[in-house]
């Protein structure tokens, strides 16, 4: 029974590479196609809209909340935080998850090689309101990368811990996925990204993500309760 049970978690195991497999290519797909719209400029339209709309409505208040969220995507606040939660994760004996969370260093150098390679320069002064001045290039935003990546690895190892009720892994997750949102909406409104960085990041945030959980679930058949259940 027992090797029944291991077979039908390994064959759901090829049956997710596959499907992440397929989700990666086309999410590469994307960026392609995301990265050239944005080198030829045929993104400008939707750009300027999705600023003007976040920018309408300004106030010394919503200043400082959005800055606070963006805050938080600071390289040496981003630091603190991943060697924190990976302390602590160390400290609960959960060494996984502790270097998993680690891992989320790399999504800076990711963002630094594309941002070189692309060259898409920050919004302008003379274009839109710039609330807080930023280094690098634009494209895609750094911010909203390490966003995803480190919220979203936290909203992955709380959903297939045992050790968490179902309505708390519903809250906290919903609490981290606000964060990542919030995080994408203020760097907008700051002006200091385009939308369409704000794209470019969650994309290759997200397969960052499709990575980690292949690697978070192998050789792990015991995960693979919840996908059936």
């Amino acid at each position: 029974m027992h090797r029944k049970r291991f077979r039908i978690y390994e064959s759901l195991f090829s049956r997710t590479v596959f499907t992440n497999a397929l989700l990666f290519f086309l999410l590469t797909v994307s960026f392609l196609v995301l990265t050239f719209f944005v080198l030829s400029n045929r993104s400008a339209h939707w750009d300027y809209y999705v600023t003007g709309v976040l920018q309408h409505q300004q106030h010394t208040v919503l200043d400082y909340i959005m800055k606070g969220f963006s805050w938080l995507g600071r390289v040496r606040v981003a630091f603190f935080a991943i060697c924190l939660a990976s302390l602590l994760f160390l400290i609960s004996e959960k060494k996984r998850e502790a270097v998993l969370i680690g891992s989320t260093v790399l999504s800076g150098a990711i963002s630094w090689t594309l941002k070189m390679l692309i060259d898409r320069p920050r919004p302008g002064a003379d274009i839109v309101r710039v609330i807080e001045e930023t280094k690098y290039q634009s494209f895609p935003s750094g911010h909203v990368l390490f966003y995803t990546v480190f919220f979203g690895i936290l909203c992955m190892i709380i959903y297939y811990s045992q050790k968490i009720s179902r309505r708390a892994r519903t809250v906290l997750i919903s609490l981290l996925v606000f964060m990542i949102i919030c995080g994408a909406v203020s760097r907008i409104y700051l002006g200091a990204h385009w939308f369409t960085d704000i794209l470019g990041g969650l994309i290759i945030g997200i397969q960052f993500l499709q990575i980690a959980r292949l690697l978070y679930l192998k050789n792990r058949p015991d995960q693979y309760k919840q996908e059936i259940l």
